[in-house]
């Protein structure tokens, strides 16, 4: 009966992989990700940190950073992690890891290291329905980082971190500014 029961499970899981792989196209050619790249659904292929996401859409395959926030970095060669950063890495991964997402990208649509800046909102899971930038702001795993011209959502974004800190959430209790984003 235990068997038979994993089984199901292994079945159900195979089903459910494919109809999410489905929803989202890889990109047709490498050089459609260089252009300007349409709002749409994608699939979280991976969590690099709290603010950054390997995605894939129709059109794109890439690194996609949050717009308009920042979370502390995590260890990389030569540079010490900040505090809360792998707890913001941690958050980031349980929310999107696997997800299908809805993408929307900013109206400047990459970073100076050629990542796709955009707002991402899961379309299931814990925070469902919820603006990413916005449920890590307000739970205490990042800073508001307005960079015009992408400052759609700078207000709503810095009031959630004012209540985050005022109520002593996340990085605000654990350690603060300078120690979460030291030099910064």
């Amino acid at each position: 009966m235990h068997r038979h029961r994993s089984l199901i499970l292994v079945l159900v899981a195979l089903i459910a992989a494919v109809v999410i792989a489905r929803q989202v196209q890889a990109p047709t050619s490498p050089s459609q990700s260089d252009g300007p790249i349409a709002a749409g659904p994608g699939l979280v292929l991976d969590v690099l940190d709290g603010d950054t996401a390997r995605i894939r859409m129709t059109g794109y395959e890439g690194s996609v950073r949050i717009v308009g926030i920042d979370t502390p970095e995590i260890e990389h060669p030569g540079k010490p992690a900040g505090c809360f950063g792998y707890e913001a890495a941690a958050a980031a991964k349980a929310w999107l890891l696997g997800r299908v997402v809805d993408v929307v990208p900013a109206r400047e649509q990459r970073d100076h290291f050629g990542r796709l800046l955009a707002r991402v909102v899961p379309r299931d899971g814990p925070i469902a329905g919820r603006d990413l930038a916005r449920v890590l702001a307000l739970s205490g795993f990042a800073r508001e980082l307005p960079m015009a011209p992408n400052l759609d959502d700078a207000g709503p974004l810095a009031d959630r971190v004012a209540i985050a800190r005022r109520l002593g959430r996340g990085l605000w209790a654990a350690c603060g500014f300078a120690a979460a984003f030291p030099g910064r």
